[in-house]
């Protein structure tokens, strides 16, 4: 297995035991954001399976109907990464609404065993974005890119990003 598809098999395996570990405790403590971050894990394990299935896809050489080469399909998957996410996302308000409205009842436990699944699932997600982040710079990956922007970004990351952007755009006209 080439080192991009390995990457993304680390991927989906953390995702798959953030799903579990958040759910647990989402459920457990009656915790609405726990329970929508479980769903966010369920979106980031369909987009590394995506990821998984793409690059994957992508290392193979052209052929008859494919004159250029397969290297789109982790394009594709990263745009199906973000269609998932929105979708999700919507779910996600319309849920928060009604709690919010009192259409529904509340009543979280903040529970030590909760705390500390918040705590591991940083950890594994911190992990999961480091190792998809040099991946993607090594093998210069729009999948393993997308892959990675999933993972947890401080609040200041925004206008690095912005700027990053700026000099990958060059100089404007003007």
């Amino acid at each position: 297995m080439d080192p991009q598809r390995r990457t993304a098999l680390v991927s989906v395996g953390a995702a798959a035991a953030l799903i579990v570990l958040k759910l647990g405790a989402g459920l457990a403590s009656h915790s609405l954001g726990l329970v929508s971050e479980a769903a966010h894990s369920g979106t980031d394990l369909i987009a590394a399976l995506l990821t998984f299935f793409a690059v994957g896809v992508a290392v193979r050489p052209a052929d008859v109907a494919h004159q250029y080469g397969h290297g789109k399909a982790e394009h594709l998957s990263a745009l199906a990464e973000g269609a998932i996410l929105s979708l999700v996302s919507v779910f996600i308000a319309w849920r928060a609404i009604t709690h919010l409205v009192g259409s529904r009842e509340t009543s979280v436990e903040a529970t030590w065993y909760a705390l500390t699944v918040i705590g591991v699932v940083i950890l594994l997600d911190l992990s999961r974005t480091i190792v998809s982040r040099r991946a993607s710079r090594r093998y210069a990956s729009a999948a393993l890119t997308a892959n990675a922007r999933r993972g947890p970004r401080p609040a200041c990351r925004g206008s690095a990003d912005e700027e990053e952007r700026r000099r990958a755009d060059g100089p404007r006209a003007g």
